[in-house]
Formats: structure tokens, sequence, C-alpha cells
């Protein structure tokens, strides 16, 4: 079906600021390859309209609060975030630690967190609700990946590249096929530091009801904590809750088949 082009114009600007809160004129024609006076009357209309807004020192336009109320909208009316709050609060409180809960966007190749709730001690984890996690060094971004098909999983990565975050961080790709393996096998992901020092992380797949991976369930604590924990006894609690959030969307637990 062809699409419509000044809807798809419009996307392409809306698209950018995904990754950054704020942009001119100039460098949304640059990012998106239209012209300066096409993206001045897109920003022009969606500012009319609430969708964006204008900075009047920098006059840099940012996401404006009608965006705001819809993507709220679409949190609340999302199945899978609705079974899903719930289970992070009761194994926030289970494990005295922070939940976190990202969903698997396809078009994108990417995964987002889309909520999180905070334990005792409240950690800065370094991404907000509605930012993409990093896909080779997060639990929840190399769960995700890891029960992706490989010739998707390795496209998402060189997408979204193998930066290094700290010395812990994982950046060649034949060592992260062998993580995904064992994360197949243990059904959970750990990351021990490798996007941020002095935070490890562990997550767990979610599925549809036909076994897709639609998102993951995870939490993040101290280094010092997670040291304190036996990481399978971890690992089997947060399989648990991705379980208890499959199950509510209709997937069969295993003990039940």
């Amino acid at each position: 079906m062809k699409t419509a082009t000044t809807v798809t114009k419009l996307c392409r600007v809306i698209d950018q600021f995904q990754d950054h809160q704020s942009h001119g004129i100039t460098d949304l024609a640059r990012r998106t390859e239209l012209l300066p006076s096409d993206v001045h009357r897109i920003l022009a209309s969606l500012r009319i309209l609430g969708y964006v807004e204008q900075d009047p020192e920098t006059r840099k336009y940012r996401l404006g609060f009608s965006l705001l109320r819809l993507g709220l909208a679409a949190l609340h009316s999302n199945q899978l975030c609705g079974k899903a709050h719930p289970v992070l609060m009761r194994l926030s409180t289970e494990i005295a630690a922070t939940t976190r809960l990202a969903l698997l966007d396809r078009r994108e190749l990417k995964v987002f967190l889309v909520d999180q709730v905070k334990g005792p001690k409240d950690l800065a984890c370094g991404d907000h609700l509605g930012e993409a996690e990093r896909l080779h060094c997060t639990a929840l971004g190399k769960t995700v990946m890891a029960n992706m098909s490989h010739d998707v999983a390795l496209i998402a990565l060189e997408k979204s590249g193998l930066k290094r975050f700290t010395r812990h961080t994982m950046t060649e790709t034949a060592i992260l096929e062998r993580q995904f393996e064992q994360i197949r096998r243990l059904d959970y992901a750990v990351d021990r530091e490798e996007y941020l020092n002095g935070i490890c992380c562990l997550a767990a797949p979610l599925r549809d009801m036909a076994g897709n991976i639609v998102g993951a369930i995870g939490t993040s604590m101290p280094s010092s904590e997670f040291a304190a924990w036996d990481v399978s006894d971890l690992g089997s609690r947060i399989k648990a809750a991705a379980v208890r959030v499959s199950a509510a969307l209709g997937v069969p637990r295993a003990d039940s088949m």
C-alpha cells in the first residue's frame, strides 16, 4: 500500500525525538533528509496542535503535552503493561530491588523501557521510561535479542551499535552469540556492570500465545547486593514473574501442560 507522503514526512520528524529531547530545524532537516522548509511547516502545524513545543531561548523544538497524553493513553490501553505492573510491584517487594518491563518494537528492532517499580534504594539505572534499552549490554536487551531469530538479532545489533560503556561491556559479536546461547539455555540474561558501573541486572523473556518474544521483565540492583544473591535463585524468581505475566496473556504455564 502506498503511504501518504505528508504523513510519512511527519512521522520521520517525530521519530527523531526518540533519541534526543530537542532539535533545531536545520538539525532535523539533516537527520530526516527533508527540506528545511518542509520541516518548518511540519513543526509549525505540530506546534499549533500542541504536539511539539518551542523553547523561547534556544528556538529548538521538543515534544509537547498532546503527545504525552497520547503516549499515556497508549500505555494504559496496552494489555501487557496492565497485566505486568502488579507483577512488577510484587516482585520488587519480594526481592527488595527495582523491577523493570521492556517491550520489543519489531518494526524498529528496538527494546523500550515502558514500566518500572523502584526498590528501596532508588537507583539511577540510566534509561528512563520510553527510552531504548541497549541491546548488547543490558539484561533486558540481551534477553530479547537471544530469543529472536539469529539473522534478525544480528541486524538489530548492527543497527544499534556495540558501543562500550564500561570495561565489562561486550563489543564482539562472536562473544555475544555465545552469551545468547547461554541465555536461551538458562532462560534469563545477566548484566554484570556491562552498562553502568556498580549496577547489575537480570532479566527473563516475555512471550505471546504463539511463543514469540514480546519483551522482558528484569531487576536492577547495586553490584554489592547482587553479589549476595545466588544468581540461579534470583533467576528463578524473575522467570517465575515472567511466567505469571505471560500466563495472564493466555500463554499456558509449563506446570499446567
